[in-house]
């Protein structure tokens, strides 16, 4: 964990600028993303311009979506207005940015009239190697932390001060009949608990997420080559992430499980209260990502059955052709000069 890089000292001033280890993933993402794109479509005989207008939609759609995500999710950890902008120290899920930014960037190959699935999937690696670059962020940040590990072999211990130390010390002193929350009498007994108390070691559960975004990079990497459709790389990354997701929230405790399916409700009117109390809840991902797989798979289902002769991966379109100059303001003016008459001799 390393919730501050670097401090960079302002000349003039005895102030130091942060630079938060989170922020600065989040950048490394967006230019390793943008960079193994712009070099797909490169290879694809696709003018790069695209990749670069397209991720400016993608960078608003996805920090506004996930923010958006974030917020509606754990609105109770925000105090005021200004709370909302503070992106530099965490709060960003990648579903809410994954959905917005992708719709952002569908938004902005239509308007430019450029077949849609043909884009998306020279983009949807990237999608996974931004997802890695994330949770190394999250990893330095402490968030998305694990639960629980039975092995310790296996399991980090977070220092004192962490996210994940704070959220295991809460649930320890709650469950010694102690303080819990904040105020000055429970910064004391933190205090005195920092200098006893030893934490749980949990589940490396960022590290588990940083591997499997770099193994899903390589595989829809692979895929690409080998693709029978437009827009089956994409598909497959929704359904595979989906799959990663719902198994990681397992390991996860940073997230209340909760429901949102309905199948407890549906029991109770059926008449079974108890089979609906003995279910074990679902996190809120867990719930997204059910319906991501299942979308993901009949969407795909579809794309290999349909007939449409445009979604088969042996047609390329033509590259766009992309003007430097700019269009003129209007016509001209200036009269074309006459022409001169000659002397008769």
């Amino acid at each position: 964990m390393r919730q501050i890089l670097i401090r960079i000292p302002i000349p003039g001033t005895d102030y130091a600028q942060p630079l938060y280890g989170y922020g600065a993933m989040l950048c490394l993402a967006f230019l390793a993303a943008i960079w193994v794109a712009a070099r797909r479509a490169r290879r694809c005989g696709q003018p790069v311009e695209i990749i670069y207008n397209a991720a400016l939609f993608c960078f608003v759609g996805g920090v506004l979506g996930a923010r958006v995500f974030y917020v509606v999710q754990f609105h109770e950890h925000f105090n005021s207005w200004l709370d909302l902008f503070k992106i530099w120290e965490g709060g960003l899920t990648y579903y809410g940015g994954l959905l917005m930014a992708t719709a952002a960037t569908m938004g902005y190959l239509v308007m430019a009239r450029l077949p849609v699935l043909y884009w998306l999937d020279i983009m949807a690696p990237s999608l996974a190697l931004g997802l890695a670059f994330g949770r190394m962020g999250c990893f330095l940040n402490g968030c998305c932390f694990g639960a629980e590990c039975p092995h310790e072999v296996w399991g980090l211990t977070w220092p004192a001060g962490s996210i994940p130390w704070f959220h295991y010390a809460n649930e320890y002193l709650a469950a010694q009949g102690g303080l819990a929350g904040s105020g000055a009498p429970y910064g004391a007994t933190v205090g005195a608990l920092a200098a006893t108390w030893q934490p749980p070691a949990i589940y490396p559960s960022q590290i588990l997420a940083l591997a499997g975004g770099l193994l899903l990079f390589a595989v829809l990497h692979f895929m690409f080559r080998h693709k029978r459709r437009h827009g089956q790389i994409l598909l497959a990354f929704f359904l595979l992430y989906g799959l990663g997701r719902f198994l990681e929230e397992a390991l996860r405790a940073d997230e209340a499980s909760i429901y949102l399916l309905g199948l407890p409700t549906l029991l109770d009117l059926m008449g079974h209260p108890a089979a609906a109390a003995g279910l074990h809840g679902l996190t809120i991902s867990q719930n997204v990502a059910i319906v991501m797989v299942i979308g993901a798979a009949v969407a795909l289902v579809y794309l290999l059955k349909s007939p449409r002769r445009g979604w088969n991966a042996d047609y390329v379109p033509p590259a766009p052709v992309l003007s430097d100059a700019a269009p003129a303001a209007g016509p001209s003016r200036k009269k074309p000069p006459k022409p001169r008459k000659g002397k008769n001799r």
